[in-house]
């Protein structure tokens, strides 16, 4: 089945509104745009009149692939509002739809949340050199800061409390756990015959850390692009997804962060190139720092994790040069990151650390 077209969207989703609030009346007072489609997920800000005042402002759609399980959007509003409960800022969700007469998938709607990113690098572009340099040497620091406070702050819910509420989806926690992330990845590796990477999955399974006692929720994907702030406060940490939240190790969060920052090749100009690779790292170390500070984490589940999202990456670039699928390669250039640099800094970051010889399979250009 074809994906439904944006004037589809537009005209039937004004319908589910207008059914489910059983309200004729209600209008756009700003159309659905599409700002973002990573991974294959429409997401789309839009505004209602006539509606109760909760959903009076501006609102979000996430509309997932017809191929998704219907429970996702189910999962991720649990996941939102109870968060919300606890006092993290993230968006409530109001709507969580399985495939339905309006959309044909599933769908979330959610509200928006308001201010700027974080920080986005791809900016820096846009500044001139010295301005660039200067930020990027001295403006890191209090971003790593942030971002580590945010981290601190969501390791702190109980995560009983949110298996309690995924119980009636038939959630099983070895879903978000690291057995079942490595479970995922060696499938996807099979799968797709990446033998180049074989050894790097016998690597992770045999050298896992073991479960801790007290399992905290991760994000998964914490990077500055995902934190919105206003008037110098957090105001929401968005992009939430079950395929990279775990319930577990905090090192898994301090590890995925700490990688990304370490192998991910920005679109910038040339003469700035060299300049992010140095504050990757510095800000990667300032991270972790920070956060080491307030709540120590074990160094080595640290590294470990860092390890698993370098294979992560790896399979996820190999995936795309084998013509398996196109939506990392989708994903990444809206982020306007280089997913084959990347990943190959993630093969050899993976390399440099453990002795094991993996490799991506050959670019076709």
């Amino acid at each position: 089945m074809a994906p439904i077209s944006n004037v589809e969207i537009e005209k039937n989703l004004l319908k589910y509104f207008q059914e489910t609030l059983s309200n004729q009346d209600i209008k756009y007072s700003r159309p659905p745009v599409l700002f973002k489609s990573g991974r294959d997920i429409r997401t789309y800000r839009f505004r209602l009149t006539g509606v109760p005042e909760e959903y009076s402002k501006g609102l979000v759609l996430r509309l997932y692939p017809d191929k998704s399980s219907p429970l996702i959007p189910h999962f991720e509003k649990i996941l939102l509002n109870t968060l919300r409960e606890e006092g993290l800022p993230v968006p409530q969700a109001f709507f969580a739809e399985s495939e339905n007469d309006f959309l044909f998938a599933p769908f979330l709607v959610m509200e928006e949340c308001p201010g700027d990113v974080l920080f986005d690098i791809n900016s820096l572009s846009q500044q001139p050199y010295m301005q660039a340099a200067r930020f990027l040497l001295s403006g890191i620091g209090p971003i790593a800061r942030k971002l580590a406070n945010v981290a601190i702050e969501l390791h702190a819910v109980p995560s009983d409390r949110l298996l309690e509420r995924f119980r009636p989806l038939n959630f099983q926690v070895e879903q978000s756990s690291l057995n079942g992330r490595l479970y995922h990845l060696y499938k996807r590796v099979q799968n797709a015959r990446l033998i180049g990477l074989e050894e790097g999955i016998v690597w992770l399974i045999s050298h896992g850390p073991p479960e801790p006692e007290n399992p905290v929720v991760c994000h998964g994907n914490l990077n500055p692009n995902n934190i919105r702030i206003k008037d110098d406060r957090i105001s929401g940490i968005l992009n939430w997804s079950m395929d990279t939240i775990l319930i577990g190790d905090p090192a898994y969060e301090l590890g995925r962060t700490s990688a990304s920052f370490k192998c991910f090749v920005p679109h910038v100009s040339q003469s700035l190139i060299g300049l992010t690779f140095g504050v990757g790292k510095r800000f990667s170390k300032q991270f972790l720092l920070n956060y080491q500070q307030q709540n120590p984490v074990d160094k080595k589940h640290i590294e470990y994790f860092e390890m698993l999202w370098c294979i992560d990456l790896a399979t996820s670039a190999a995936e795309t040069i084998i013509g398996l699928t196109h939506i990392y390669k989708k994903e990444f250039e809206e982020a306007k990151i280089d997913l084959y640099k990347s990943a190959a800094n993630a093969v050899e970051m993976f390399v440099n650390t453990t002795g094991v010889p993996v490799k991506l399979p050959m670019l076709r250009r």
